[in-house]
């Protein structure tokens, strides 16, 4: 894919460097509108010796600066300011996109009038910026720590291909760096500060800021240095990817939202979709696992409900009986997590289940329940031990380091924690599996159970069930709110609010396609399947490569082809409010 773009801007040809100069990274200030003319007399040979004279100067007294950036093999790491609550981390050039940085101005709380701020983590590329008049690309963070820069398609395809500068921020409250930083919010604090409006309005306080740097915030649609912002993100960070178009028309220009359950969200999907789809990917990907998962799923059940004793039936499927939690006191809690545990690993299977080969654990999966030589609890064991050899140990924790399978692995931090979380998909382990077992028990509600016609047991979700959970893990003051979040951003009728230039993606074996769009809404809310694809298979940590499918592979170029006539669109519209 060649690099394309806008070329020279009134014979003057823009060439960005990969980092911003010590003093854009000092914080946020106004738009310099003499910057071109400045870089030119700096050009001039005679003030080069004043300004390496002077840099040393500048260098000292701006790394003490808000905003500022360490190599991922700093000997010091980020310390914590004692006073203003600042990240503050020795000053070194930017030049890696996986490098972190701090955006020190970020407000806790954006729609209750205070000023009080936490230190936003992001990361950044300029490597393939050609100035004002090109896009930025907004990588939306999500339920997890963000540790580099994500997407290689776009970094490594689109950044090039459209000349656009990359920006990725970390959603707050996952990771390390949270706007409560000396110690745990209260669940007071999180139904107030936790929400997806205010992790929004974080990245585009940011995004305002970035466009500064970039020389692009003084210039409006319809100028020829304006600079068009794309969202992009998969999964949950799909979704906000959007809820940005929609809520944010005039600063977000464009969204691509891969995986990207926004139906579910809006409460319209059949909860019974997802496990329905886990059912059809196991038997696509491995020809009679439907039934032998169904099978052996109904007998464990039986042997352990006629086992004497939850120890008894613990150590017949290999599981390391001192670390039962504590709430599995009866037969009837151990098999309905044991049935959990299993269904989401299969969820999580599912959902990597790209590209489609023997050497997936979704397929290995199927290979041990088909295998006839082993009775069912010897098959659930087997089980376990392959997220045991094939789970990271970032993910879970010391699981390798015993003989046993540790079933306490799937619980998240926190008081009364659970195995059958808010997100029946599995929350997680860890502060970001609370945090997002959280907000699945206010309003990212995910209605999700088990039909007679999937390959586990029959379960029905049920609003009740949710709110008894979210009130033993949180207290009283939690209910869900289901339509909360649709009733107040509108997303249940896209087309309706006006809502324009969106790029859905699915996966067809991904089980979030269950709650996504299938079709297109208009002419310009658009949406592209992947028959071969699981969960945002076309935003891998990968990116394109010769492994792809050619449906992914196709739509590598689609996408590119469709973003690049949106652009084309908006540097052609006149500069009139929408």
């Amino acid at each position: 894919m060649t690099a394309t773009g806008y070329g020279s801007i009134d014979g003057y040809h823009y060439q960005a460097a990969d980092s911003f100069s010590e003093q854009e990274q000092a914080g946020p200030s106004p738009p310099d509108r003499s910057h071109r003319h400045l870089r030119d007399i700096l050009l001039r040979h005679w003030v080069r010796a004043i300004i390496a004279g002077c840099a040393i100067a500048i260098i000292v007294v701006l790394s003490f600066s808000g905003i500022s950036s360490k190599p991922k093999h700093a000997h010091s790491p980020p310390r914590i300011d004692d006073k203003t609550n600042d990240v503050v981390i020795a000053h070194t050039d930017m030049h890696d996109e996986n490098r972190e940085l701090f955006y020190n101005e970020q407000l806790v709380n954006h729609f209750d009038g205070s000023t009080s701020t936490w230190s936003n983590r992001y990361y950044q590329t300029t490597q393939h910026f050609r100035g004002p008049g090109h896009p930025i690309i907004l990588i939306v963070g999500g339920e997890d720590a963000l540790e580099g820069m994500l997407y290689p398609f776009v970094t490594k395809h689109l950044a090039p291909h459209f000349g656009a500068a990359v920006i990725s921020i970390e959603h707050r409250f996952y990771g390390p760096y949270q706007p409560i930083m000396e110690r745990r919010a209260n669940v007071k604090e999180l139904l107030e500060l936790l929400t997806p409006q205010q992790a929004m309005a974080d990245m585009i306080r940011l995004m305002k800021w970035y466009k500064d740097q970039l020389g692009c915030g003084e210039y409006e649609r319809g100028s020829e240095l304006y600079c068009p912002v794309i969202t992009v993100g998969g999964s949950y960070p799909g979704v906000l990817s959007a809820l940005f178009r929609l809520v944010y028309p005039d600063f977000i220009d464009i969204s691509y939202a891969s995986s990207a359950p926004l139906v579910m969200h809006a409460q319209q999907a059949d909860q019974n979709a997802f496990y329905d789809i886990v059912t059809k990917a196991a038997e696509h990907s491995s020809g009679g696992c439907e039934q032998a998962v169904r099978i052996t799923l109904e007998e464990t059940q039986t042997l352990i409900k006629e086992a004497s004793s939850v120890m008894e039936a613990v150590k017949s499927m290999n599981m390391c009986a001192g670390t039962i939690p504590e709430y599995i006191t009866d037969l009837d809690t151990l098999n309905n997590d044991v049935m959990m545990a299993i269904a989401f690993t299969f969820a999580n299977y599912d959902m990597e289940a790209y590209p489609p080969s023997e050497d997936l654990e979704l397929f290995k999966a199927c290979q041990i329940f088909k295998d006839e030589d082993i009775d069912s609890l010897g098959k659930v064991s087997n089980f376990f031990q392959l997220l045991k050899d094939t789970g990271s140990e970032d993910e879970f924790p010391g699981l390798k380091d015993r003989d046993c399978f540790d079933l306490s692995v799937f619980l998240p931090d926190g008081e009364n924690p659970r195995i059958a979380t808010s997100d029946w998909t599995g929350a997680g382990g860890g502060n970001d599996g609370m945090m997002w077992d959280f907000q699945l028990c206010t309003t990212l509600v995910v209605p999700i159970g088990f039909s007679e016609q999937s390959m586990f047991p029959t379960r029905k979700w049920t609003l009740d069930g949710l709110t008894k959970y979210c009130q033993i893990r949180y207290g009283k003051e939690v209910t869900p709110k289901p339509f909360a979040l649709v009733n107040d951003l509108g997303f249940d009728d896209l087309v309706g609010k006006g809502a324009s230039r969106i790029l859905f993606t699915n996966g067809m074996q991904d089980l979030w396609s269950g709650g996504s769009y299938l079709e297109d809404l208009s002419e310009s809310i658009l949406v592209l399947n992947f028959e071969n694809g699981a969960h945002h298979s076309d935003l891998t940590h990968r990116g394109p490569s010769e492994f792809d499918t050619e449906d992914i592979k196709e739509g590598f170029v689609t996408i590119t082809n469709v973003l690049q006539k949106w652009l084309d669109e908006i540097k052609k519209e006149s500069n009139t409010p929408r």
